[in-house]
């Protein structure tokens, strides 16, 4: 995943559930995570937690980019590697293919006339029009990055 999506920083596998599990975010009945995003500080401390309410639910990138310019500077802290317990889950081949990242644009524009069309549903519920900005605002950097992502695959 850090390959395909050109990331400067290491992603965590975990295809046991002991990560999710930890952190609060395992749903058992689904067999899976909600949403969420964590910073995790150079000193270890959680400077930054998001546990969506669902899938859609998802923190703005400048959120975790204003978290992340803080916290850059703390003192680093070592960690140690100790084995894990185990996830509530063995770890099984789904099969799922991932979503192709050149697909992301055209999928995003459909959710975006998706929310333009619930939001005009309800055009005095202000609490509506405020999630349909936000789930917009997601949608546009989504496809903002992932077109950024391709871009750089290409060079």
């Amino acid at each position: 995943m850090a390959d395909k999506l050109v990331l400067p920083f290491p992603m965590l596998a975990d295809p046991d559930a002991t990560v999710i599990a930890a952190y609060g975010v395992y749903q058992e009945k689904e067999q899976r995570a909600r949403p969420a995003a964590f910073v995790i500080a150079r000193d270890l401390s959680i400077a930054y937690r998001y546990v969506g309410r669902d899938f859609a639910d998802r923190p703005l990138t400048k959120e975790l980019l204003e978290v992340l310019e803080r916290s850059k500077d703390a003192p680093r802290k070592e960690l140690r590697s100790e084995p894990l317990p185990s996830g509530p889950r063995p770890s099984t081949d789904t099969g799922r293919v991932p979503f192709p990242l050149e697909h992301l644009s055209p999928y995003m524009r459909g959710v975006n006339f998706a929310l333009e069309a619930i939001g005009e549903r309800l055009p005095e519920d202000e609490r509506l029009q405020g999630e349909v900005a936000t789930y917009r605002t997601i949608a546009q950097d989504y496809m903002k990055h992932g077109l950024a992502t391709l871009k750089l695959r290409e060079s």
